[in-house]
């Protein structure tokens, strides 16, 4: 599968003079023909791009962003990556406590006063840990609607729920969590979570092509979303965004996400003790999760381990992966849009690749 002419371009702009050539070729080869059988073998459909230092080794679309319209997967087509949006919840959270607005380890009920004393006497920093006791899914709790809840009926269903073990005494994945912390951040800012990823995110870094999409929007060159059933590809069901909201309502490509990733190598976004606490999470605690990244070691060629900051995405006719190599700076995002496919096993596989080559010192 060839590459569009608009990422080609990319590819040499951004590479010239910094990875020896033959390297990078050779490299971008093997990537290439690595995820081209799981196309063939109907493994996967998307996108995918591989970086080191910023500078593009490979970027390639596989497949339909649409089956009907025949539009084709490219480095600038939008998907929905899940929840990946906890990553941006996260980063929004501690812009905010940089500003003096929010403190980590205060009730969220001094926020929010609204809550019951049982969820209002959680911390941001249980949120963040995913080690609250709130429970795994909304739909769990309340039945889902397609259409476009509001913030205040999302805090009424919030008051109203139980915790199911003593905060901060284990970890249990809830994408409640950074639901919470967006309307956390919505009421303190005075801006919408979509208003203010988009002034003080997606606008800074020039994502032009990212947002927070609503369940009635319609998002210009969005994949649509398929499952494989015996009949073939077919449409996905809708994804209730507005129940997502801070936790799985983003959409991006990977071409922005590529922007988003360097801007965590700087202070563009965030200062370096904020970008600590984003990053640090060990296995034994809270299970290696962060502040919206999940932080595991990854093997070098000479050097000790380095250190893996990565998220995952998956929701109705949507995957997502991305694995930030920090010590490296090498970044592998996948996004695809169909679902289920095995997006960790092909980024893994890339990953061994990069090893081989001589991408991790």
């Amino acid at each position: 599968m060839k590459l569009s002419n608009a990422i080609t371009s990319l590819l040499l702009i951004l590479s010239c003079g910094v990875l020896p050539a033959q390297k990078k070729e050779k490299t971008a080869v093997q990537i290439q023909d690595l995820v081209q059988q799981y196309y063939q073998n109907k493994k996967f459909n998307g996108s995918v791009l591989v970086a080191k230092e910023g500078k593009i080794i490979y970027a390639g679309g596989f497949g339909y962003a649409s089956t009907t319209k025949n539009e084709k997967n490219t480095g600038n087509t939008k998907f929905l990556i899940g929840s990946t949006t906890k990553s941006f919840t996260a980063t929004a959270v501690l812009q905010c406590v940089e500003q003096g607005l929010l403190d980590l380890h205060a009730p969220i009920q001094n926020y929010l006063p609204e809550l019951s004393n049982k969820v209002g006497s959680l911390t941001l920093h249980h949120l963040m840990k995913n080690a609250s006791g709130l429970p795994v899914h909304l739909n769990r709790v309340t039945q889902l609607e397609y259409r476009d809840i509001t913030s205040t009926e999302l805090l009424d269903i919030y008051s109203q729920l139980e915790l199911s073990f003593t905060p901060g005494s284990r970890f249990e994945y809830s994408n409640l969590n950074y639901q919470l912390c967006a309307l956390i951040v919505e009421r303190i800012s005075q801006l919408s979570y979509k208003q203010y990823l988009q002034k003080f995110i997606f606008n800074p870094l020039q994502m032009d092509s990212s947002g927070v999409q609503r369940t009635m929007d319609i998002i210009p060159d969005r994949a649509l979303g398929y499952q494989v059933e015996n009949l073939g590809l077919l449409p996905a069901p809708k994804n209730y965004l507005a129940y997502a909201m801070g936790g799985g309502d983003i959409y991006s490509t990977v071409l922005d996400i590529l922007k988003w990733d360097q801007s965590l190598y700087d202070e563009d976004l965030l200062n370096t003790k904020s970008k600590e606490l984003l990053f640090d999470g060990n296995p034994e605690k809270y299970g290696g999760y962060g502040y919206g990244f999940k932080v595991k070691g990854y093997a070098r060629k000479h050097s000790k381990m380095g250190k893996l900051v990565r998220h995952g995405g998956s929701m109705y006719g949507f995957v997502c992966n991305i694995h930030r190599y920090l010590d490296d700076k090498v970044t592998i995002i996948i996004l695809g849009n169909i679902r289920p496919y095995p997006v960790m096993g092909i980024t893994t596989k890339i990953e061994k690749l990069l090893l081989t080559n001589n991408f991790f010192d």
